[in-house]
């Protein structure tokens, strides 16, 4: 029995740790900045994703209107513009990212069906695609997995997407985050951690930026 008792201790602390962030650590992490209302919301992209899955909503007030923050939304990727989070962890993973300051003319066309880079060292698979678009609104991002699902007339496992919602005085950007691989801790955290500095970072250049 004696040399039971610290394994049984060491499950103990696992099932206790597990409880602390699926009660407590999780919950705000999945709606970090977000108001209640854009909680529960319908959001462009929600429509795509099978249901009921794991499901995130962050969100930043941007003092710019949509139009000054769109440019930043629609140059995101590897190759183009980057995610604007932390560039050391982003080159650590092996993407090589370069974080625009400011706005490229010829990164700003973008269409249902185009790709957006994550890490294309990886592969095919290290990329999103754009299965919605509207200009100053939404852009909704997804694997090309399930893009080709969405094609098909099917539903997608998960989705990615960034909403400019008017708010008083301010303009508010949300993260969608549908299925995929939310709801495992290896994938939540470091997710968080990039996703709220790309929120914020967004949010400092676009409120620079305005005019």
């Amino acid at each position: 029995m004696g040399k039971q008792r610290p394994a049984l201790a060491a499950l103990s602390a696992v099932v206790c740790l597990g409880t602390l962030y699926r009660v407590h650590l999780r919950p705000w992490l999945y709606t970090w900045g977000a108001r209640a209302d854009e909680i529960r919301a319908t959001l462009p992209g929600d429509e795509l994703v099978q249901a009921p899955g794991p499901r995130t909503t962050r969100a930043v007030s941007v003092d710019a209107s949509s139009a000054d923050i769109w440019p930043w939304l629609a140059q995101i990727g590897e190759d183009r513009g980057g995610f604007y989070s932390y560039s050391l962890l982003e080159r650590a993973v092996g993407a090589d990212v370069h974080n625009a300051d400011a706005i490229h003319p010829e990164w700003q066309h973008v269409h249902v069906g185009d790709t957006i880079w994550l890490a294309r060292r990886y592969g095919p698979a290290a990329r999103q695609m754009v299965a919605a678009v509207q200009r100053d609104s939404h852009l909704v991002l997804m694997s090309p997995a399930d893009f080709e699902r969405v094609r098909r007339g099917q539903k997608a496992s998960g989705s990615w997407a960034f909403i400019l919602r008017q708010d008083v005085g301010a303009t508010r950007l949300l993260a969608r985050g549908n299925g995929g691989a939310a709801g495992h801790f290896w994938f939540d955290v470091p997710h968080f951690v990039m996703e709220q500095k790309m929120l914020r970072g967004i949010a400092r250049r676009a409120s620079s930026g305005r005019s």
